[in-house]
């Protein structure tokens, strides 16, 4: 979630317009708040809703309630050695829920005492390791967190973030991408054996990406890695998603109905891509076919 324009869009949402359709998309939820969190588990697709503070599962033409979380802020979740974490970003913890929505137990410090500021969103690796941002309350103040698979306890592996963002590990789980949303930039780290990051390199400046018909900021928001290491990324200021080479190098967009668009998930079993979309005063989120010239292309 692009934290300063929240509370806006969960108040006006930027009237401007109404959802367009197209004949390559499918509306899969509607009536949402604000959609974030998308991952497939098992073949089902779970995400959150923001402004309800809930966790839910897509089942065909409908979604249902797996969790309520009051107070929570629900805006991340991932899936990892069998549960859910979801990451909480008005109380500032990591909840962790099973797959049904029981209550597992709460993370809310650090191995050195520190409380999480906006937990936004998560990732693990093959391991079971679980990365997370927490945004911050100003420039300067995100951070990103490591929790071990065997440990309930984080540990801080980067600071000095402007607005951490959504979060990815490459496929061979030797990189970890991390969209920083108020540079409009995406970070590349190396991730050392002991899980901890090495000191960061840009990977992507979105804006200086964008094509001259694409005007304005290119906030990254949610990012996954898709078939062949290719970069998905979420524009919550922007064109709707951007597909990005191993290089960083912008090699297309996909269209996406919708003024914002917080997160994405993708399905390789069925090639589909999810993506949420928010305007005017309600969320969607909608399932495409991955292109084939994307899921073919191998830089």
């Amino acid at each position: 979630m692009f934290k300063w324009l929240a509370g806006f869009v969960l108040t006006t949402l930027l009237a401007s317009g109404a959802f367009a359709g197209s004949p390559n998309t499918d509306i899969v939820a509607d009536g949402l708040g604000f959609p974030e969190g998308t991952i497939v588990v098992n073949g089902a697709l779970y995400f959150v809703d923001y402004q309800a503070s809930t966790v839910n599962k897509l089942n065909g033409s409908s979604y249902a309630t797996v969790a309520k979380l009051p107070g929570c802020g629900a805006n991340g979740l991932v899936a990892a050695n069998g549960s859910l974490l979801v990451a909480c970003y008005d109380s500032g913890a990591i909840e962790k829920i099973s797959l049904n929505g029981a209550r597992l137990g709460t993370i809310k410090h650090s191995r050195s005492g520190e409380r999480f500021s906006h937990p936004n969103d998560l990732v693990t690796n093959d391991r079971g390791d679980v990365y997370f941002t927490a945004s911050g309350d100003r420039p300067g103040e995100g951070q990103v967190f490591l929790l071990p698979h065997a440990s309930d306890v984080p540990q801080k592996v980067a600071d000095g973030i402007d607005n951490a963002n959504g979060i990815a590990v490459s496929p061979d789980g030797k990189i970890l991408y991390m969209g920083e949303s108020g540079a409009d930039r995406i970070l590349r780290y190396r991730i050392n054996d002991d899980g901890t990051l090495d000191r960061p390199k840009i990977f992507a400046q979105l804006d200086s990406l964008a094509p001259p018909s694409s005007t304005g900021r290119h906030t990254p928001d949610g990012i996954r890695v898709g078939p062949h290491g290719l970069i998905y990324v979420a524009l919550f200021n922007g064109d709707g998603c951007w597909v990005l080479n191993a290089k960083g190098e912008h090699i297309k967009t996909i269209e996406v109905p919708g003024a914002h668009h917080s997160n994405l998930a993708i399905s390789v079993a069925e090639q589909v891509l999810y993506v949420t979309s928010i305007s005017s005063s309600s969320g969607r989120i909608y399932r495409m076919p991955l292109p084939a010239e994307i899921h073919e292309n191998k830089n």
